[in-house]
């Protein structure tokens, strides 16, 4: 959604947007129909109707297509995160987070893409940034000076500051560092994924969560 005009932006700068964003929409749709790994760059060039040239000026391999989306929703998640009460238990504020892993439809492999990039590329070597009109195309209340800061977060990062405070409150009592609570976060996650679809008549959360009081 567009928060705000690109009308004060250069053209340069409105065409680099509206062009990056059609190629991660119709990524999107493609992705409505058949896996990540199936999809090449020549169907989503002529879905785009952009040649190949212009697909590589904006991402150097396919798979940086996922490292934007991943940089788009990691924004996301810290504005969402931003609107949390103070009192709100750590429990619950997983639940959520969660809850919008799988909210993120368009990208049907969400948390089997994510857990390859995890692997392959890590969040703090994600080199796709956001200019600054993608961020007043994308995002409501960012201010221009904080553009840098959100440029470089990761949901490690964010996960990393919520285990702190829920240690702070005694809500984990396993021992380990703030990096090492933020994986199990992920590992949390993504078994919770796995586990739902492999049995979906049990809601599997409560129980990876028991692990916090280990």
């Amino acid at each position: 959604m567009m928060y705000q005009s690109l009308e004060n932006f250069s053209l340069r700068k409105i065409n680099y947007v509206k062009t990056r964003t059609t190629i991660l929409k119709t990524a999107a749709n493609l992705l409505k129909q058949k896996e990540f790994s199936e999809i090449t760059v020549d169907e989503i060039c002529q879905k785009a109707q952009i040649s190949r040239g212009t697909f590589f000026n904006y991402f150097s391999t396919k798979e940086h297509i996922f490292h934007y989306f991943i940089r788009i929703f990691t924004v996301k998640i810290a504005l969402r995160m931003k609107q949390w009460k103070e009192d709100m238990a750590f429990e619950d504020k997983l639940k959520e987070v969660y809850q919008w892993f799988l909210e993120e439809k368009q990208y049907t492999e969400f948390t089997s893409s994510y857990i390859n990039f995890l692997l392959t590329v890590g969040e703090e070597a994600n080199e796709m940034k956001l200019i600054d009109a993608e961020f007043v195309y994308f995002f409501n209340g960012i201010k221009e000076e904080e553009y840098p800061y959100y440029n470089e977060l990761t949901l490690g990062k964010l996960f990393e500051e919520m285990c702190e405070k829920a240690k702070a409150r005694g809500e984990i009592t396993l021992p380990g560092t703030k990096k090492e609570l933020s994986a199990l976060v992920i590992g949390v996650i993504t078994g919770t994924y796995l586990s739902d679809h492999v049995v979906p008549e049990k809601e599997h959360l409560a129980i990876m969560n028991r692990i916090w009081k280990s």
